[in-house]
C-alpha cells in the first residue's frame, strides 16, 4: 500500500478494514447475514468472531489503535494520544507502519509453510 493510497482511505468501512488487517492482526470477512466481521484468536487458542470495530470512526476505538501500535513498538504512537480525530490516527498508524515495513502486507499474507524432499 502506497502513502497515497493511505491518505486517500476516507473514515469507514475501508479504513476500518486496512486498519484491523494491517495493524491489528485480525481477519475481515463480509457475510450475508452479519455483515463485516472481525476474527481474531485469543491468547487461549479461542477463535473470536465480532463486528467490525469503527476504528476510524470511533476515538474510544482509535484509542486501540495506539495502544497496539505501542505494544509494537512503534515510539511514534505516543504523539497520537491528543489527536482527537480517529480517521487522522487510522492514517498516521497506517503510514508508520508501511514506512517501518513496506512489504507488510505481502510478508503477512505469506504462509509459513516448507516444502521438505
Amino acid at each position: 500500500m502506497t502513502r497515497d493510497e493511505i491518505l486517500a482511505l476516507a473514515a469507514g468501512r475501508s479504513l476500518n478494514v486496512c486498519v484491523s488487517e494491517e495493524i491489528m492482526g485480525n481477519k475481515v470477512v463480509c457475510d450475508a447475514i452479519f455483515g463485516d466481521t472481525e476474527i481474531h484468536t485469543t491468547m487461549k487458542g479461542e477463535t473470536v468472531y465480532d463486528r467490525l470495530t469503527p476504528y476510524s470512526e470511533n476515538l474510544t476505538a482509535a484509542q486501540l489503535v495506539i495502544t497496539r501500535m505501542a505494544n509494537l513498538g512503534f515510539i511514534e504512537a505516543k504523539l497520537w494520544e491528543n489527536e482527537n480525530r480517529p480517521d487522522v490516527i487510522c492514517r498516521a498508524a497506517l503510514l508508520t507502519l508501511f514506512k517501518k515495513n513496506p512489504d507488510t502486507k505481502s510478508k503477512q499474507n505469506k504462509p509459513k509453510l516448507w516444502i521438505v524432499k
